[in-house]
């Protein structure tokens, strides 16, 4: 019987662990074109080991999730979503030239390891331009800002991590290419650091940071909060 209990034990504990160490994320062609369909599509999981979870066993209230566009003139709009297999998918079609931004802030109602989940997930989309959009949700409070998102092979950007509106120095970062190898970075004294594709294809970057304030959720105390974000582009 007590096998039994510390394998149950065992067992509840990677999953609660496999839990955070998944990421949220969107992904969708970095172009777009005026009048086109354009396709999104949202998952959660380990991306480096390409592991996205199955739709339908997103944990706690991540299905609750609102995917929000900002369109080049400020204007947001909640996209409609719709689950498949691995994903949950949307689309818009662009009315006018501009950079199209697509965000999800997030926070997890249930509490786990008396922490507080926050997930952020962000993408862009250029139309007749490259100009990047610096509109943000202000809800997020732990952002991956690009200076230039439209990149080719080899070309070099300088990117910023913004944490309670504050540059985020030496804030370390995973960058995943289209070979699935997670390679670290780190922000400089200015929260910034730069990025160069190798190769065609989309790029993953997330940051971490834990923040010891204690609060109350729903109803229940929580001693830490974890902020999660996500970055997705795609280089062509």
């Amino acid at each position: 019987m007590k096998t039994k209990i510390a394998l149950l034990a065992l067992s509840l504990a990677f999953s609660i662990s496999n839990v955070f160490a998944h990421a949220l994320w969107i992904e969708t062609a970095s172009t777009g074109k005026k009048g086109q369909p354009q396709e999104v599509k949202v998952f959660f999981g380990e991306y480096e080991s390409n592991e996205p979870d199955s739709a339908a066993k997103w944990f706690s209230n991540l299905k609750e999730f609102k995917l929000v566009l900002t369109s080049p003139n400020g204007n947001t709009k909640v996209l409609t979503v719709s689950p498949d297999l691995l994903f949950y998918k949307a689309s818009f079609t662009p009315d006018q030239e501009g950079n199209y931004k697509i965000s999800i802030v997030h926070e997890v109602a249930a509490i786990y390891e008396k922490a507080k989940i926050e997930y952020y997930a962000f993408a862009d989309v250029a139309v007749g331009t490259s100009k990047i959009n610096t509109t943000f949700p202000a809800g997020a409070a732990l952002t991956i800002r690009p200076a230039k998102h439209v990149l080719k092979v080899g070309e070099t950007a300088v990117h910023e991590v913004i944490y309670n509106n504050m540059p985020f120095a030496g804030q370390k970062l995973t960058v995943v290419g289209p070979d699935k190898k997670g390679k670290p970075a780190e922000t400089d004294a200015q929260g910034k650091f730069s990025f160069t594709p190798a190769a065609k294809g989309n790029y993953f970057m997330e940051a971490f940071t834990e923040d010891k304030t204690p609060g109350k959720l729903n109803g229940k105390d929580y001693e830490k909060t974890w902020h999660l974000v996500t970055y997705t582009t795609e280089v062509q």
